[in-house]
């Protein structure tokens, strides 16, 4: 190329968003061989050339699936438990790392018997690739047996054990991520095939880091598992006192309503009046003398991210509601990247998911940095009355229970994505004992917070770990790692 067309076509690219590369490195770059901008984006060029040349994730694999379903029905969890049929793990369960197993639902024993390839073991790496292909989890040892994984997420096996806590880090670092979300086909769903997974580029790091990564993987699930039995204890002690431990709904062939109540409630479908959810009501108003509404507030304040006047925010999302707080670290986002009404929400206040109840995704806000939060309008925003009679540490502990997710359910509507009103959570009786003890709910609670922080910030530290390596040294690495987990924390 003569200096003048040099001089031209740089000025030519000046202020424009391009990445310039080889034809032949364009044409080599994966085994669809990909062209486009996206591929060939900033980001992903800057971290494939600090890796640099060297091994690609399958080179750490030694086996790795991802199962396509032609159909499978879905079976209340209830249900399927009663008839010992396998769970299924979708994607909504995932939440990096972690797997919320208390969420999946059951299909049919044949799907157990005709998808072999999709049984999950412990130990492995799960991975998903359609959709925002954003979410990786790690399979621990006490993972229910008898369980299909989803088809957006491939899973695999590791040559070495530590390699698998290696690529976890890797992964969802931004590096890990830079590179993954490359490989994404730019279709209606986007979807990273099996063979470009494989080849996707991973550096290479001492045995030395890999078994500082797990140690510290191995201390984020201890804390998780603290948490996670932290919030069970007390569920199981706030049933016990409520004489709800034992209790089940009495089976019913055939029941009858009035008219009068198909008109009260506005519905004429026979599982809002469902029996076990009549029950539950009963037994519930004899505990109790006062209604969530009679004790909290619903926050029906919208936000518009046209008139956010460009401030970010942080947006919560239903699935960020699977543990038990939204997280006051999550990034925030610009107005201008969300398309959608919000729901103002702020520190205290209580997020409780209308859709699919079966979920549990229940959710204290808490204090931030003073960034403005919002969140789906699928959320019921509960903040306590003037009195503030009752914390929403033991709400959440209670709308956690057998019997409020009974009534839930049964209140869900017909439609495609089914979701409960409103008024059933403000109608829904508070028993007395609720109110009563409710400090040591709250106390459980608040710990439980404190072990999952921990584990969140332990997630950060080890993907951090792995930028270090990347962008400074190994040493650096090990230095930063053993500051964020010294030893004695295991303790």
């Amino acid at each position: 190329m003569s200096p003048f067309d040099k001089v031209r076509y740089e000025r030519l690219l000046k202020g424009l968003e391009v990445t310039e590369v080889l034809c032949s490195e364009a044409m080599g770059g994966t085994e669809t061989s990909r062209i486009d901008p996206e591929y060939f984006n900033r980001d992903a060029i800057v971290a494939q050339k600090k890796i640099g040349p060297g091994q690609s994730l399958g080179d750490l694999v030694l086996d790795g699936y991802r199962v396509v379903y032609e159909t499978t029905q879905a079976i209340d969890r209830e249900e399927g438990e009663r008839l010992g049929l396998p769970y299924f793990l979708q994607a909504a369960d995932i939440s990096t790392p972690f797997i919320h197993a208390e969420g999946m639902i059951c299909v049919p024993e044949a799907d157990w018997i005709r998808y072999p390839k999709g049984r999950i073991k412990p130990g492995e790496l799960l991975i998903e690739v359609k959709g925002k292909a954003e979410k990786v989890a790690l399979v621990p040892d006490d993972f229910p047996q008898k369980t299909l994984v989803t088809g957006t997420c491939f899973k695999l096996t590791t040559k070495a054990q530590v390699d698998r806590y290696f690529l976890a880090a890797y992964l969802i670092s931004r590096y890990g991520q830079a590179l993954k979300d490359r490989l994404k086909s730019n279709l209606l769903v986007a979807y990273i095939a099996k063979d470009d997974l494989y080849g996707l580029p991973v550096p290479q790091v001492s045995d030395e880091l890999k078994r500082q990564l797990q140690r510290c993987f191995e201390s984020i699930f201890s804390s998780q598992g603290r948490a996670r039995k932290l919030l069970g204890d007390a569920e199981q002690h706030l049933a016990a006192v409520l004489g709800l431990d034992s209790w089940s709904p009495r089976e019913a062939l055939s029941y009858v309503r009035t008219s009068r109540q198909a008109f009260e409630a506005g519905r004429f479908d026979a599982e809002y009046f469902h029996p076990a959810k009549a029950q539950a009501l009963v037994h519930l108003r004899a505990l109790s003398d006062v209604c969530v509404g009679d004790l909290f507030d619903s926050i029906r304040e919208l936000w518009q991210p046209t008139g956010a006047g460009g401030s970010p925010v942080r947006n919560y999302d239903l699935t960020d509601a699977l543990d038990p707080f939204l997280d006051p670290s999550k990034p925030t986002t610009a107005p201008e990247d969300i398309a959608s009404t919000k729901k103002a929400i702020a520190t205290g206040d209580l997020v409780v998911s209308r859709l699919r109840s079966y979920l549990r995704e229940i959710a204290v806000v808490l204090p931030s940095d003073g960034v403005p939060s919002v969140a789906s309008t699928e959320f019921i925003v509960l903040r306590p009355k003037a009195e503030r009679p009752l914390s929403v540490e033991a709400l959440l502990v209670y709308l956690r229970l057998r019997l409020p997710q009974i009534v839930f359910k049964w209140s869900q509507d017909g439609s495609n994505h089914p979701r409960f009103d409103e008024r059933e959570l403000l109608n829904l009786p508070v028993p007395r004992a609720l109110i009563a003890g409710q400090a040591t709910y709250e106390a459980a609670v608040r710990e439980m917070v404190t072990q999952r922080q921990r584990a969140t910030r332990l997630l950060d530290a080890a993907k951090r770990a792995v930028e270090i390596a990347i962008e400074d040294s190994e040493a650096a690495a090990l230095a930063y790692l053993t500051a964020a987990n010294p030893p004695a924390a295991d303790a």
